[in-house]
């Protein structure tokens, strides 16, 4: 039994092997969820020819929400939600991304689906400021060239082409300024319980918010409406406010969050590419020039 006590020793070597390994992982899931979440703008946009933004904010964490339940008792989490420990992380965690989202989405209603997957991407500023400037945070050159090069990147492919900032520019800007607090108490929350739990909390604590700001200040939706729309509710609530932040809570909870907003610049690449059969947004000129600084920059963040 006291044998069974001692814990395997690890050489020098393998700490360094473990540590590598545990960041590739996190890059992994960070990837694929950049992938999934370069639709998000345009699925949402694509509801809007029928819904108000906050019914389709709604029903898509609706949906989102039954998803995770059912990843709930599949995985057995229930007891997680017990753990006190981890309650004040998960309130915080849930009011942060709960006013994202409302910003996100009536932001979406004004502005393209370029220029709100790039607005947001200036997370990574204020995660910089935050996070390295007042909390220490540290960072290796390299990556600090990266940050500067996709921070570069995305200012260039949107300000010369806009004066100012319109209203649904400005709210999207505001979601990005929240995303660090948001980022900060998910990855804490995450360290006491699951992935799905921390999400599976978050959505349904939303759900009566988004219900009664939606029946306050949105028309109620008519069912032709709904008939038109559920796929893409239901794709949006499934995959992409689904399935892409278990990856985005994994990715969360093994790199720094200054690295994890840098990735983020993916996003903008990936919704400008989507957008144009789709939606017919075609990228500009300065759009283009942004995109070597911001593949650049990815490379060095992620050395």
């Amino acid at each position: 039994m006291g044998l069974l006590s001692i814990p395997p020793k690890t050489s020098g070597a393998e700490q360094p092997a473990a540590l590598r390994h545990r960041q590739r992982r996190g890059e992994g899931f960070l990837l694929a969820e950049e992938l999934l979440w370069g639709w998000f703008p345009i699925v949402t946009l694509l509801t809007y020819r029928h819904l108000a933004p906050l019914w389709s904010m709604a029903i898509a964490i609706m949906f989102s929400t039954i998803f995770f339940s059912g990843l709930m008792a599949r995985r057995h989490l229930w007891p997680e939600l017990a753990q006190r420990g981890g309650w004040p992380d998960l309130a915080w965690a849930s009011l942060f991304i709960m006013l994202l989202f409302i910003l996100l989405f009536i932001g979406l209603s004004y502005t393209t689906a370029g220029n709100a997957a790039l607005i947001l991407f200036l997370q990574v500023f204020f995660s910089f400021c935050y996070f390295n400037l007042f909390k220490g945070e540290q960072m290796q050159p390299a990556h600090l060239a990266g940050v500067a090069l996709m921070s570069a990147g995305a200012l260039l492919v949107l300000f010369p082409d806009e004066a100012g900032f319109n209203r649904g520019d400005f709210l999207v800007l505001l979601a990005a300024m929240l995303a660090p607090a948001a980022n900060h108490y998910q990855q804490r929350a995450r360290a006491q319980v699951s992935a799905v739990t921390l999400l599976f909390v978050r959505n349904l604590t939303s759900l009566p918010v988004l219900f009664l700001l939606a029946c306050l200040f949105a028309p109620l939706p008519g069912q032709a409406a709904l008939k038109a729309t559920w796929w893409l509710l239901l794709l949006n609530g499934l995959f992409l406010m689904g399935l892409s932040k278990i990856y985005w809570i994994e990715g969360l909870h093994r790199l720094p969050i200054t690295k994890v907003s840098a990735m983020t610049a993916l996003s903008p690449l990936f919704t400008m590419l989507f957008a144009y059969p789709v939606l017919g947004e075609t990228p500009g000129f300065w759009q283009l020039a942004g995109v070597a600084p911001i593949l650049i920059g990815g490379i060095l963040i992620t050395r």
